[in-house]
């Protein structure tokens, strides 16, 4: 298992938007993932449209703390509103469709991916799961003082640390910490204090 840190000082310059905090930049580089390309956590304020596209590959978008409009251009278009406290709280865009993201309210907003082929339509996630993709799924939970919560060993697995703290494989993570896991490696999430986990897995 390896243990990976966010950079909270870490920006990115968006074409139209300029520096942007994308403090949780993980990618096939880091993890040696062969499926699960990356989980990329941005902050958007609000003002500033982000455009962008899912090229050839399966993504979820999660806002957390605050809310965007999406507007998805492609073979299956979509406009919706995600928010964590109303609405549906994600997004799977299929590959080949372009995205307008607008914050409604200053959110981070998670984007993992997966290569893909297109089987699967674009469609808001009502709840807190979704595993209604070709590769992708994602698992977003609270966890009460020593909550235990099982991963799929046979997945590519980032766990990233909402808020709180857990211990996997015996290693302690906190707070914007995330977890890769290859393949054959065991790990379930077991909550030292309250805590809330983004599980992604392809």
């Amino acid at each position: 298992m390896q243990i990976i840190s966010a950079d909270l000082t870490r920006k990115i310059d968006l074409p139209g938007v300029g520096p942007c905090p994308r403090p949780v930049d993980i990618d096939q580089l880091v993890t040696g993932f062969t499926r699960l390309k990356s989980l990329r956590i941005y902050r958007f304020l609000t003002g500033a449209t982000i455009a962008g596209d899912s090229e050839g590959d399966e993504v979820y978008v999660l806002p957390f703390g605050g809310a965007v409009q999406m507007q998805i251009a492609g073979r299956t278009p979509l406009d919706v509103t995600l928010s964590q406290t109303a609405g549906p709280h994600a997004l799977y865009m299929a590959p080949d469709h372009n995205y307008r993201l607008t914050p409604i309210a200053e959110a981070f907003v998670a984007y993992a991916r997966a290569a893909a082929t297109g089987r699967v339509d674009c469609h808001p996630v009502e709840g807190r799961s979704d595993a209604n993709a070709e590769a992708l799924s994602f698992v977003l939970s609270d966890l009460s003082v020593g909550d235990d919560l099982p991963t799929d060993s046979n997945k590519e697995r980032l766990i990233h640390i909402l808020s709180g703290s857990v211990v996997i494989s015996g290693q302690t993570l906190i707070e914007t910490q995330t977890a890769a896991l290859s393949i054959g490696q065991i790990g379930s999430v077991r909550a030292v204090d309250f805590a809330t986990v983004l599980i992604i897995s392809a």
